[in-house]
């Protein structure tokens, strides 16, 4: 069989489901790459409350030595930065992505499947955006600009990988009747703890230890659901020959790798702040491995 012609091959690696996982994959890769080296972590990961760590501040207690060349860069690249309640905009773009693909592909007339599949997805933007809204505290803290940045494109984009694949099975199917009580169990969990982490922050003025049974075996479940969410996405939304949505999939790897580096983040902050007596064992977001 003769190989396929360049232009073939060109026009394949440009189409657009691959172009959208080399994008969800490449920007895995650089959060990991992030993370790995001290000099960017300590400059662009940290945002929030895990901004505020003693350890991510530079001591005045001495002198400190000229700082080098590219050092004085990356402190200069890392002054971009954008307030940390924009993460809002996150999921009002998701929504409004969700209502025009709504629209655009008529979702009344579509297939069952791609019709739960866009509604679950429509939740969890709109539902993200009122806890957004209504979880937000006075914080004057702020992240830098390329998390933002970052995050609209997952959002743009990630409307676009629930239906790239053509998902086409009916409304009552294996998959519907397990996944969605699985994925709407997520949400409901996951609404819970942001909503208690945002009490005890208030209640007590101030960042505390959750108390809550489930954080007494996980630091950060919250970021488990969200994780299993988009998993459950990627299973739901999948074409007839195909048993995941795979575009999908790279995208919930990058909400993983994502939240996954937070985690590590919450954990030290934890840590720092509580001391490693009262954190204990407790996991970052795996139950029982890590």
């Amino acid at each position: 069989m003769p190989s396929p012609a360049p232009a073939t091959q060109l026009e394949h690696l440009l189409a657009p489901v691959i172009l959208l996982r080399v994008f969800y994959l490449a920007a895995s890769l650089l959060i990991i790459v992030i993370q790995a080296v001290p000099a960017l972590r300590r400059r662009f990961l940290a945002y929030g409350s895990r901004a505020t760590s003693p350890h991510s501040r530079p001591s005045t207690a001495s002198k400190q030595p000229q700082p080098s060349p590219v050092s004085q860069l990356l402190d200069y690249a890392a002054t971009f930065q954008v307030p940390h309640k924009w993460f809002t905009h996150f999921y009002v773009l998701s929504a409004a992505c969700s209502l025009f693909w709504g629209w655009r592909l008529q979702i009344w007339s579509a297939s069952g499947q791609l019709q739960v599949a866009w509604s679950l997805m429509l939740l969890q933007g709109i539902r993200r955006m009122l806890e957004s809204n209504a979880y937000t505290s006075t914080s004057k803290s702020r992240m830098w600009f390329a998390h933002w940045l970052l995050g609209l494109i997952f959002y743009l984009t990630i409307n676009v990988a629930i239906w790239i694949e053509k998902p086409v099975g009916s409304l009552i199917g294996w998959s519907s009747v397990t996944l969605v009580p699985v994925i709407l169990t997520a949400h409901i969990l996951q609404h819970s703890y942001h909503a208690y982490l945002y009490r005890l922050r208030i209640e007590k003025n101030g960042y505390q230890l959750p108390a809550h049974p489930v954080f007494s075996d996980l630091l950060c479940p919250h970021y488990t659901c969200e994780t299993a969410i988009y998993l459950g996405l990627s299973l739901l939304s999948a074409p007839a020959d195909k048993p995941i949505n795979w575009t999908l999939f790279c995208g919930t790897i990058f909400v993983a790798v994502n939240l996954g580096v937070t985690a590590i983040g919450t954990k030290e902050w934890y840590i720092e702040k509580f001391g490693q007596d009262k954190v204990g064992s407790r996991k970052r977001m795996v139950p029982g491995m890590w």
